[in-house]
């Protein structure tokens, strides 16, 4: 498979690049913008033949294309997952995040990747042998679990809002993130598998009913595709009176019409940087 790259990007350039290589069950992403810089940012989907390995295919991949191996301002390892979980730092022991995420796992012994986040630190799985060849493949990568940059957004949004709660919802193809927040302090991370519209009305009312959230003053926030975030917005304003989509602010619509129909973490990365 050959991946074409705008001809803003050449070797000579790359190092004013920031790139993400998003890591999804089916296939993987190679994304890229130059910070302040209007209409730069791009994106390239590349699939997982079925049956294929993973770490077999982005291996085939990296060594087919040269730019993969270029030096950037930052290169980040992005992986979307529904299989985390979140301690907090007075409890947290690194020399127990393997045992710690074995305990949330039904398949422990995955290689563990932790990010911190505020006085927490996010647990999630990652193939041994993708993360072995992005850590000595890529110059200096950062490996972040998708739902970070959300968490590191949204938080600041929060803080906006007043005295209501905000939920977040992120819908990805089959699965969806549901974040609480209230001024800043999280309520509620979690993430659902999803094969159904109404898998993803149940869970939203499920969570708003643990959290005995004011249908008519709290808020929630959707964002995904257009079309299934319209027809989701419609459903829950039989039951919730504040709902409306994500709004995304100017400076990441100005980095490239593509950014309007990213994943929700390369926005708000784009945004938190």
């Amino acid at each position: 498979m050959t991946i074409s790259l705008p001809d803003t990007l050449t070797v000579d350039n790359s190092g004013k690049y920031i790139v993400s290589i998003r890591l999804r069950s089916d296939g993987f992403s190679f994304s890229g913008y130059r910070p302040s810089t209007p209409g730069s940012f791009f994106s390239r989907e590349i699939g997982v033949e079925k049956g294929e390995s993973f770490a077999e295919s982005l291996k085939e991949t990296y060594f087919a294309h040269d730019f993969f191996s270029w030096t950037y301002k930052r290169i980040r390892i992005i992986t979307e997952t529904n299989r985390y979980t979140v301690i907090p730092k007075s409890l947290y022991d690194e020399k127990r995040k393997q045992e710690f995420l074995d305990f949330t796992l039904s398949d422990p012994g995955a290689f563990c990747v932790g990010n911190e986040w505020k006085e927490k630190v996010l647990l999630y799985p990652m193939d041994p042998e993708v993360y072995e060849f992005c850590s000595r493949s890529f110059i200096n990568p950062q490996f972040y679990a998708h739902l970070i940059p959300q968490l590191m957004w949204w938080e600041q949004e929060s803080l906006k809002k007043h005295t209501a709660a905000q939920v977040y919802v992120s819908l990805h193809e089959k699965m969806i993130d549901i974040c609480c927040f209230r001024q800043g302090d999280v309520q509620l991370v979690n993430s659902f598998e999803v094969n159904r519209p109404e898998d993803i009305l149940y869970y939203i009312l499920y969570v708003w009913k643990q959290l005995e959230l004011n249908q008519e003053k709290d808020l929630i926030f959707v964002h995904g595709k257009p079309d299934v975030v319209n027809r989701l917005t419609e459903l829950l304003r039989t039951y919730l009176r504040q709902v409306a989509p994500v709004e995304i602010p100017s400076e990441a619509y100005l980095l490239g019409r593509e950014m309007a129909l990213a994943p929700m973490d390369l926005i708000a990365l784009s945004i938190c940087g």
